[in-house]
Parts: C-alpha cells; structure tokens; sequence
C-alpha cells in the first residue's frame, strides 16, 4: 500500500494500552511523504474517534462526517500522535483538504513547541 501524508487511512492500533487507543480506526497521516516513500517500516499518524466532546480545546480537531470520505463526524486526537507499523494500515480512506491540513499542523507545531 503507498501510504501518502495528509490521507486517512484504516488502522488496527489493537491492542489497547492505558491512554494509546485500541481497535480498527481511521487515523490521519502526518509523517513527510519523503520518509514514507524511503520504505520506512512506520508511519507517524493521528488517531481518531467518534466519541465527540463539547469544546475540545486545541488537542483535538473535529472532522465532519463526509470530510475525506469519513463516515461519521470524528475528531482527531491531536495530543495522541504516534508512530505504527505499516503493516497496521488496512485501507485508504480519502484525503483531507489543504485547509484542514494547514489547521492540524498549526495545532501540532503548539502541542509540540515546534
């Protein structure tokens, strides 16, 4: 599978631990389209959920159902970037418009001082 940044993809982040989320999910890939095409053996990505709340703050970002073809209005867990095996990645999703990206990365460059 060609895994590209700014894409949503299914993903088992099975099993679960403590705060790492469990089960087959979509998640968003942050990680540069230049490590991902040097076969490196993961991929940094952003988990989601549908599990909504009310006035999330800068740690999540709220995607509505339909954006990159997602089926139900999720927020990606911005405070939960994390790196998977690509073997993980079961199927492409759909992509996120530039303007959702450039929105993610400003969140991230906070979260993570950058």
């Amino acid at each position: 599978m060609h895994i590209k940044r700014g894409h949503l993809y299914i993903v088992d982040f099975n099993p679960r631990v403590r705060t790492k989320p469990g089960k087959l999910r979509p998640a968003l890939v942050v990680q540069s389209n230049l490590v991902n095409e040097a076969g490196y053996p993961s991929t940094i990505v952003i988990p989601t959920t549908s599990k909504l709340i009310d006035d999330p703050g800068i740690l999540r970002y709220r995607l509505l159902k339909g954006t990159g073809a997602l089926d139900y209005d999720s927020d990606l867990l911005l405070g939960q970037l994390i790196a998977v095996a690509n073997e993980s990645f079961s199927k492409e999703i759909g992509a996120l418009p530039e303007n959702a990206i450039e929105e993610i990365e400003r969140r991230i460059k906070i979260i993570l001082s950058l």
